[in-house]
């Protein structure tokens, strides 16, 4: 039997019950933070079911908990590691430069945090920075809270924000959409669809004041839209204010929230395309439809084209689960 190599076990293996993903494809392998060592959730539920317990690895001594073991996010350990090291420095080191007097203190301010990743990453004198560390923490204990609960308060408002964001962006697409193809009407009022307007109409009512008529209305569905565009601007930015102020502005939302069913994309028929069809050729399929069987019953190949692009654009940019949230429930 050949012994495993510990220092060097493949990156699909569990050096501890020899699985390996090609026959359990479903495997999840599992660090503890104090000492990196990767192993498979089965293992962990076995060996540390029933509390502490020494890291199955050769020659490491730690005693690692079940509650401490993460999924590996980074392939590169040290990557890992690294994050992980830099994480707990700045929780304790979160000085912004705003709380400096000169962009020099600043600096060096950073260049310590710096200085203690390092150590940490590569330990270098571990148990003088470790005290350096939690010294630090002691004697700025106030302001550390502090400017951890800033940080907590800032990430819910940016998190508020980019929420308010893709729904304003979505009501937009809708607005935008709309506009668009009443614009298109309005260039459209010489085409065929008025000629049979004018064509059914009384004999006794004059062409130009019914043609006048019907640009004065879609006209007017078209500035009403305008109108409703810009509110959605306007409702928007101060939303986004309320958030930047510490307001909530829940309550707003809950009053406009839209009355319709909920669909899903919110609607893929776009105006304006987002693609343009250009002249492509296709020697695969320009051979078959060259067959009169296909081309009798009035197969044409650019709406094959057409169709592909529709399906590859369709939903992009449009978050369902945002969209749903927008919605009340029925």
């Amino acid at each position: 039997m050949v012994e495993l190599d510990w220092d060097n076990v493949p990156a699909d293996l569990c050096p501890v019950c020899k699985t390996d993903k090609y026959l359990s494809p479903e495997i999840q392998f599992k660090i503890n933070p104090e000492c990196y060592h990767k192993i498979c959730d089965a293992c962990v539920d076995r060996i540390f079911a029933l509390g502490p317990h020494p890291c199955p690895y050769p020659n490491c001594e730690k005693v690692l908990r079940r509650n401490k073991f993460k999924a590996q996010v980074f392939d590169d350990l040290l990557v890992e590691k690294e994050c992980d090291i830099r994480r707990r420095v700045l929780s304790v080191y979160n000085k912004k430069e705003d709380d400096f007097q000169t962009s020099v203190m600043y600096d060096q301010y950073l260049e310590e945090i710096e200085e203690i990743v390092y150590n940490l990453l590569h330990r270098v004198d571990i148990e003088r920075t470790e005290e350096r560390l939690k010294q630090y923490s002691i004697e700025n204990k106030q302001s550390i809270e502090l400017n951890n609960a800033q940080r907590e308060q800032e990430y819910e408002k940016f998190i508020k924000i980019q929420k308010l964001e893709r729904q304003h962006k979505s009501e937009r697409r809708k607005l935008t959409s709309e506009i668009a193809e009443e614009e298109k009407k309005l260039k459209d009022l010489e085409k065929q669809q008025i000629l049979d307007q004018l064509q059914n109409a009384a004999s006794d009512k004059d062409p130009q004041l019914i043609l006048e008529q019907i640009r004065a209305n879609m006209l007017e569905k078209t500035n009403r839209l305008r109108d409703q565009l810009q509110k959605l601007n306007e409702k928007f930015d101060a939303l986004k204010d309320a958030v930047r102020n510490n307001l909530n502005p829940d309550e707003n939302m809950n009053k406009n929230k839209s009355k319709i069913p909920f669909t899903p994309f919110n609607g893929d028929r776009l105006v304006n395309l987002p693609f343009k069809v250009s002249e492509y050729k296709d020697p695969f399929h320009e051979s078959i439809v060259s067959d009169v069987e296909y081309t009798a019953a009035g197969y044409n190949i650019q709406d094959f084209y057409i169709r592909s692009l529709n399906e590859a654009f369709t939903g992009l940019e449009c978050f369902v689960e945002v969209e749903k949230s927008t919605v009340p429930a029925l």
